[in-house]
């Protein structure tokens, strides 16, 4: 019996939209009560977060089955009433007309599903089949994902990883690594992270998306905002997540990953670590890259909004624009114009908007310097704190001896020529310090809480 391509279309846009709309809370309870008998999220594993989305496409396959079947039931019934069979119709047309009319009626969820399983092996599929049964596997994937990050959420904030066996020794399996490098990417798709990692949202939380609305956070949450302060810290605490997820100590993962794609050393396998599991790792890179600094760059444009205006502290001024001057008073108490003054500018040249080259190569600097901020943070944050304060201290002294000898300088032009020649790690011990300093004095003078590693 023929299934048709109209089915199957209702049936991948009907599962897109339901699973992408899936509701953590509600699903899991449901596969529990129906299913298991246990306490509460904390037993869920990936294998049963996969069922539960498995579950979820089952019933909508029954669903859009059952509606076409009424439906043919429906059109068959009215072309029967309708009219009177023309005489020169035999009867033998009019037969093969009606079982075929039946037989699409007849349709089971068995049937559609046989033809589910040989699909991709069909020489002459639509394109509009092909995208959408890929749109159905990418929102299941997307879906997978949120069920594992909202289990795993809800094991750290009732305190119930005591009693997990995590691997955390051994090799890690390669085709499981893949499908965690998969899990990451789909990450970056489910709204409540996207939100989280920009810094919109200041907790993880799963709600239905569409209803959700932002929550103050928790004292005790986890993953607050004011212990993660960079987006690259909050998308490597969703990482470890998804590790424990796999089944995994995330601190074995990180160690394991970098020995297996940055130390490389001769003992690993790389005949076992294929050109496909580098290739899975590298999608992995490439979009991590695109969103972290998508991120970065909206974060440090919200900053600069709210430190130029008073709006947050119940005033309504804004700054616009600034420009330095300053006048000296003469004898009778005259204002001069100084000669450090900068150069006024007409309205026209303020208002002329850069061409669109130069835009660019502002977008160009801005990311460059977003992801190398994010760079020197990220590698600070990940030392323990005794690292870290050598480090500071060390890039205190740095600084202070660099500027020291750029201002022993006679010109201008000889201390920026001297700032410019100082090597890269002179030049990085800068950096730390310069935003370490900013980062103080946005914090009222007091360093900011750091997200214990886990």
């Amino acid at each position: 019996m023929n299934v048709p391509d109209n089915l199957l279309l209702a049936f991948f846009c009907e599962t897109t939209t339901r699973l992408l709309e899936i509701d953590p809370e509600i699903a899991t309870r449901s596969t529990e009560n129906s299913d298991r008998d246990s306490n509460g999220p904390s037993h869920f594993t990936l294998a049963d977060c996969r069922r539960c989305v498995l579950d979820q496409q089952i019933l909508v396959l029954k669903e859009v089955t059952q509606q076409f079947q009424e439906q043919q039931r429906q059109e068959n019934s009215d072309s029967g009433s309708s009219g009177v069979v023309p005489e020169y119709s035999t009867s033998t047309s009019t037969s093969t007309s009606t079982s075929t009319s039946t037989s699409t009626s007849n349709i089971s969820p068995t049937q559609v599903q046989e033809r589910l399983g040989t699909l991709k092996d069909e020489p002459n599929l639509s394109s509009e089949l092909k995208v959408a049964m890929e749109d159905m596997n990418d929102a299941a994937r997307v879906s997978v994902c949120k069920l594992v990050l909202y289990i795993e959420e809800v094991l750290n904030n009732n305190n119930n990883n005591t009693s997990r066996n995590l691997q955390d020794e051994g090799r890690l399996e390669r085709t499981q690594l893949m499908e965690y490098f998969g899990l990451c990417q789909s990450s970056l798709k489910v709204p409540c992270v996207a939100n989280f990692i920009n810094m919109t949202s200041n907790t993880l939380t799963f709600r239905n998306e569409q209803d959700h609305q932002e929550e103050e956070p928790s004292s005790e949450t986890p993953s607050s905002a004011g212990s993660m302060l960079f987006p690259q810290s909050r998308f490597e605490y969703v990482q470890r997540l998804l590790a424990k997820g796999m089944g995994w100590d995330p601190v074995f993962v990180t160690l394991e990953l970098r020995t297996i794609l940055v130390d490389k050393p001769e003992t690993v396998d790389y005949e076992y670590y294929d050109s496909a599991f580098m290739a899975v790792f590298q999608q992995l890179v490439e979009q991590t890259t695109i969103a972290m600094k998508n991120a970065t760059l909206q974060v440090r444009s919200k900053q600069d909004a709210e430190l130029l205006n008073d709006l947050g502290k119940g005033g309504n001024t804004r700054v616009v624009s600034v420009q330095y001057s300053e006048f000296e008073v003469d004898q009778f108490g005259t204002k001069i114009d100084s000669k450090h003054n900068a150069p006024q500018k007409s309205i026209d040249e303020r208002q002329t908007p850069p061409s669109e080259e130069e835009q660019k190569r502002q977008l160009r600097l801005a990311s460059e310097a977003a992801i190398l901020q994010q760079t020197i943070l990220g590698e600070l944050f990940a030392t323990n704190e005794d690292e870290r304060n050598h480090t500071l201290k060390e890039a205190a002294e740095t600084s202070r001896k660099v500027m020291e000898d750029a201002m022993a300088l006679p010109t201008i032009p000889e201390r920026i020529e001297f700032l410019r020649s100082v090597d890269a790690r002179t030049s990085k011990q800068l950096a730390i310090h310069k935003l370490w300093s900013g980062m103080l004095q946005a914090n009222g003078g007091k360093p900011p809480n750091m997200v214990p590693r886990k």
